[in-house]
């Protein structure tokens, strides 16, 4: 409820509401490693003495950034929220969750002066599904680049990247063999064909990565050539880099091209990193970005160990683009494609238990796995 208040001190009238923090906030991941109170102490007194009314409200709203939250700012202009930002900037607290407020809410004129958050989690702290769910903009406000760097997950958490629309750009890493898990009984970030499989039934059946662009895979010994059918009906999808896949690269040992893709003309190097990547598709490969995410700022989120690629040698990195003949994706083929071949393997019996998959949503494919 909001009270009209009369500063005798100082002759200004003004309206005090409050707000409760928004309670999806309160806790969890968002500020597992960042902070949003202000430092004590910052700025509570000037060189003139007492602050301005204006300042004692910027550091009221911005003691709490729990408290910020859409609705709030739903009649501030832009010339009062950049002083907003700037005040967080000389504060040191441009929280992630305050880059992606500003990108929401301020979409045309944040871009402007923000168009890239970088953000390293080295030693995460909750589950894979919290971290996948701090990047996600169903109004497609940021573009993602995600790299899943040696980290632990479970199945439905890889599954459940379908999940987040604004994703460009995915680097999925294993550790090597010579490492030794402490804990066996969490499993590793590794992809199987299983899960290529159901990523390639969402995008038909849900409308799953709609912009993803690039692929970069690390060490994903459970893949077999038969994933880059899969990866082909990904509509967005333009180029795959693997390095250490052996299943990918036996499709390629006595041919350039294999499944709607082929061997580029020139490589990239292996210590580029996935933002590098992301970069040089959009300058050299073959397909436009789409224009609902060609001007939203960059979020490069990365989770677990940092990935060595040093050591990496010359032949076990293979990188792909589309063949001319598959750049235009049309999911509705692939679909007919299965089930002509599905028909022919049964000699005309009905595969009416295949049925209900076209209508699965992604809610339906993780209680799957789940």
């Amino acid at each position: 409820m909001a009270v009209r208040k009369f500063d005798r001190a100082s002759g200004q009238a003004y309206t005090e509401s409050v707000s409760a923090p928004a309670s999806e906030f309160s806790n969890g991941p968002s500020w597992i490693h960042e902070t949003p109170f202000l430092p004590i102490g910052w700025e509570e007194l000037n060189d003139d003495g007492a602050p301005s009314l204006m300042h004692s409200a910027m550091r009221k709203l911005l003691l709490d950034q729990r408290n910020i939250t859409v609705p709030l700012f739903a009649n501030v202009p832009w010339k009062i929220a950049s002083y907003l930002w700037d005040c967080l900037g000389r504060s040191q607290k441009r929280t992630l969750h305050m880059w992606k407020f500003f990108a929401t809410v301020y979409p045309d004129q944040f871009r402007e002066i923000e168009q890239y958050r970088s953000m390293k989690i080295e030693s995460p702290r909750v589950s894979m599904r919290e971290y996948l769910g701090l990047v996600k903009s169903d109004s497609l406000s940021w573009r993602v680049v995600l790299t899943l760097g040696a980290s632990y997950a479970r199945v439905p958490e890889l599954v459940g990247i379908a999940e987040i629309k604004n994703l460009v750009a995915l680097e999925v890493a294993a550790l090597a063999r010579v490492e030794k898990i402490q804990d066996e009984t969490i499993p590793m970030t590794a992809l199987n064909d299983r899960i290529l499989r159901t990523w390639s039934e969402l995008t038909r059946t849900a409308g799953a990565f709609p912009h993803l662009r690039v692929l970069v895979l690390h060490r994903q010994t459970s893949l077999s050539r038969t994933s880059l059918r899969y990866l082909e009906t990904l509509p967005s999808l333009r180029s795959i880099v693997a390095f250490e896949c052996p299943g990918i690269a036996s499709a390629f040992s006595h041919k350039t091209e294999a499944d709607g893709w082929e061997i580029m003309a020139q490589e990239h190097s292996p210590g580029d990193n996935l933002y590098d990547y992301y970069r040089m598709s959009l300058a050299a490969v073959n397909g436009p970005e789409s224009p609902t995410l060609a001007e939203r700022p960059i979020l490069d989120f990365r989770v677990g160990q940092k990935i060595n690629k040093g050591h990496s040698a010359a032949q076990s990195v293979l990188c792909l683009q589309r063949t001319a003949a598959s750049r235009i994706v049309n999911p509705e083929l692939h679909t007919r494609k299965r089930k002509e071949q599905s028909s022919e393997a049964a000699s005309g019996a009905r595969k009416a238990v295949m049925r209900p998959r076209v209508t699965k949503s992604i809610d339906d494919m993780l209680k799957d796995f789940w």
